[in-house]
């Protein structure tokens, strides 16, 4: 085991989508929906991404594990721990998997062997939650290498949307800005400290019933309902408030962070956080919002922007990166890294 002077460092990360793009004008055009809504100019999504035929939440988070492994010299054997983080858990057929854990399949398909393995749950938060848990494990010196990981089915809530009357179910049309994807990350020990940091994190009650997602009673698959307004306010409200204390927690300047990157539920919704964002804390160096062709993919979405940037050829070495998360809840978590060494010249 490893001695309480060690610290964790971001090793490697992925995002992976499938093939299959989907243009919302396909299935959310302004006849659609509710007095002639402009779905795209209201949100900013262009198109997303679904899983092909035999594909399901496992299949894109193997996706997304072996491409973060790809960029590491590091090999499976070498991984003692694996965390989870899906919302989703489905396969191609609909069927939501319970156990044993996700992570243990995957950790299975790589032919992790000795590693321990369990999911998390915390809705869009999740794998900034794995993260934080994994950077834990490698500190206190419970683990060495950890992958945190998810691959997110989610796009099924749309058709389960568009089977009801949008007039009568208002609270279905948020189920349109979903897509399909997976983020992998990988957390390895280092002798500095400060190469990873956490805020704390934020759980405001107030807001619980503003995001529910469940099984569908008649069709197969899942449904959600979604107070959007309210539950935008409620982050917009606090949002000022979580980054002035966040940035003194992880005693960090803002003016400092290389790129910064919201959870995109929408691209129009990430523009409205900057605008808070540089009220309260300054200009942003460089802050990323590329979810007009993948739409928000859950828990994944971070990697996912990640995976953008990193083959738009953004991010370098030892650069900085600040990732604020919002999960249904309402929990809010940021973290706040060194971009892995090497990261320009991954494939």
């Amino acid at each position: 085991m490893l001695g309480s002077d060690n610290h964790a460092q971001m090793l490697s990360f992925a995002g992976f989508l499938p093939e299959t793009k989907v243009a919302t004008t396909s299935f959310a055009s302004p006849e659609d929906l509710p007095g002639s809504l402009d779905f795209v100019r209201l949100t900013g999504i262009l198109a997303h991404r679904e899983v092909s035929n035999g594909q399901g939440s496992f299949e894109l988070a193997v996706g997304a594990a072996k491409r973060a492994l790809s960029r590491t010299d590091i090999g499976p054997s070498d991984i003692d721990l694996v965390i989870n983080c899906s919302v989703s858990k489905m396969d191609g057929k609909l069927r939501q998997h319970l156990s044993p854990s996700f992570a243990t399949l995957v950790a299975n398909e790589l032919q992790i062997t000795n590693a321990q393995t369990f999911d998390v749950s915390n809705a869009c938060a999740g794998m900034l939650t794995g993260l934080m848990i994994a950077e834990s494990r490698i500190s206190s010196g419970q683990c060495k290498y950890a992958l945190v990981v998810s691959g997110e089915h989610i796009t099924p809530i749309i058709g389960e949307a568009k089977r009801r009357n949008l007039y009568l179910h208002p609270r279905a049309i948020a189920s349109l800005t979903v897509g399909d994807g997976a983020a992998a990350y990988i957390l390895g020990p280092c002798k500095e400290s400060g190469r990873i940091r956490f805020s704390e994190p934020f759980t405001m009650a107030q807001y619980n019933r503003h995001c529910i997602g469940q099984a569908c009673k008649s069709h197969a698959g899942p449904q959600m309902r979604t107070r959007a307004k309210d539950l935008q306010n409620g982050i917009i409200d606090n949002l000022g408030d979580f980054l002035k204390r966040s940035i003194d927690y992880m005693e960090l300047k803002w003016d400092e962070i290389d790129h910064t990157y919201s959870h995109p539920t929408t691209p129009k919704a990430v523009k409205k956080g900057a605008k808070v964002a540089i009220e309260v804390m300054g200009e942003i160096n460089f802050l990323h919002n590329n979810s007009a062709e993948t739409a928000n993919t859950a828990s994944t979405t971070h990697g996912v922007q990640l995976e953008i940037s990193q083959n738009s050829g953004y991010l370098k070495s030892d650069e900085t990166a600040l990732l604020v998360s919002f999960g249904s809840g309402l929990a809010i978590l940021a973290v706040h890294f060194k971009l892995p060494t090497g990261v320009e010249n991954w494939s």
